[in-house]
């Protein structure tokens, strides 16, 4: 019996050492941001993207270099050809036949098609550059977000934890003083109530906390189940704030979804001037080595071999091609203009952008700066308003106003310092990088 006991305990101590022993992931916002871009797809597709850029700038610089071809023939007569002659049929040939030819061209002309094909396969790998990090500038962004989702909600939460503890410190102090007789028992009832109407309060912050993480766990593709505790919070605010007109100035220089748009119309720009080169003859110079042989047995003899090798120059000129040519060109300055649109409403957005961002940041500053002194003077009006109750020179109502007055104060100061720091966030995506950075 004591056998079975001690193999049961034994049983049941082994999932609760199991448990204890994994310790939950501490996750701050540099760490977050990590794993969002190593998980996110649309990171992994412009990675893509970008790896196909690069293929066709190889491709491109292949046009620009030599051709090198060879090519092999062997041809096995199962009936040799023949020929006529004084009204005569003669055979000619022999049964095995080989040739193996190696030529190189070269261009030498082409209009400028090659050298724009090549600068609109750069200028692609740098859009692909851009486009890269314009998909991480989002991940960032939204890792940052809900990071600072977290970090308000579990802020609201501890509020809301301390404004329960005053709520049941107020009822001690008034139990005892309605023990003493001081108070009568409506206070009491009063104070209990108050007490009741924070616990649900409490309790939605809680189970806002606990949403809050799970989604930024979704977002970073962890378990939605494992144990993570975030290191970091919202801090304090700094004193100033960096001018528009410097980070407007900046914007363009640094915004990759800008810098994307640009090289699109670069890249559109290079192909317009291929379909131009079209236009233009083209002019390649030419070499071939050739071996050839014909030969009755299997490998030729040596009278059965010859060789011969040419050079030269050939020009193609496309003289009429059925307005292909011309239409091409059209469509290219069409993919041109539309760039040039599509880059012009990109500044735009930009613009639109950085200064909606930094009026957000502005007034989210200023909330916090207000609400940061605000704190102090309701916790020093809460604790002089406690003396005074205490000493008979104060109401309940004058002590929940200023328990509820200090409790929506650092409310207001903590959304406040959410929306400074998310709307800063959001100001370094349109700027294209760090607010300091930006302006050196």
């Amino acid at each position: 019996m004591m056998t079975a006991w001690l193999l049961a305990a034994a049983f049941w101590a082994l999932p609760a050492r199991s448990q204890t022993s994994v310790a939950p992931l501490e996750l701050t916002l540099d760490k977050a941001v990590a794993l969002g871009l190593q998980q996110n797809l649309d990171v992994a597709l412009a990675q893509e993207r970008l790896a196909y850029f690069e293929s066709q700038r190889r491709q491109a610089i292949g046009a620009a270099l030599p051709a090198v071809n060879l090519t092999g023939l062997y041809n096995r007569n199962l009936e040799k050809p023949s020929f006529f002659l004084g009204g005569m049929v003669l055979k000619s040939g022999q049964d095995n036949s080989m040739r193996y030819v190696a030529s190189l061209q070269q261009y030498l002309f082409t209009g400028g098609m090659v050298s724009q094909g090549m600068r609109a396969a750069r200028v692609g790998v740098e859009g692909g550059r851009a486009q890269l990090q314009a998909a991480k500038a989002d991940v960032v962004l939204t890792a940052k977000r809900l990071f600072y989702a977290v970090c308000l909600a579990s802020e609201t939460a501890a509020i809301q934890r301390d404004f329960l503890s005053l709520a049941q410190d107020h009822l001690q102090t008034i139990e005892e003083r309605y023990r003493q007789g001081l108070d009568s028992d409506l206070v009491v009832l009063r104070q209990k109530v108050e007490v009741a109407n924070a616990q649900p309060a409490l309790l939605a912050a809680r189970n806002s906390e606990e949403l809050s993480l799970t989604m930024l766990k979704d977002a970073l593709g962890l378990d939605v189940d494992a144990q993570v505790r975030v290191v970091g919070g919202l801090e304090g605010t700094p004193s100033s704030l960096v001018s528009y007109e410097a980070l407007q100035s900046a914007a363009l220089e640094r915004n990759p979804d800008y810098q994307a748009a640009h090289k699109q119309y670069e890249q559109a720009d290079a192909i317009l001037a291929i379909q131009k080169g079209f236009r233009w003859p083209w002019l390649s110079a030419y070499a071939d080595y050739q071996w050839y042989s014909e030969s009755g047995g299997a490998w030729p003899g040596p009278s059965e071999r010859a060789t011969s090798s040419v050079v030269g120059l050939r020009l193609n000129y496309p003289i009429f091609t059925g307005g292909q040519t011309v239409a091409k060109i059209q469509q290219a300055r069409s993919q041109f203009d539309q760039a040039r649109t599509v880059m012009d409403k990109a500044a735009r957005a930009i613009k639109v952008e950085v200064k909606r961002e930094w009026l957000n940041v502005k007034e989210a500053l200023e909330r916090a700066q207000s609400q940061e002194s605000a704190i102090s003077q309701a916790r020093r009006a809460l604790e002089a308003t406690e003396v005074r109750y205490r000493a008979g020179q104060a109401g309940l109502l004058e002590q929940n106003d200023a328990t509820l007055a200090l409790q929506q104060t650092r409310l207001l100061y903590a959304n406040a310092l959410h929306d400074y720091r998310v709307a800063l966030a959001a100001l370094e995506r349109a700027v294209g990088g760090a607010v300091e950075e930006a302006v050196r």
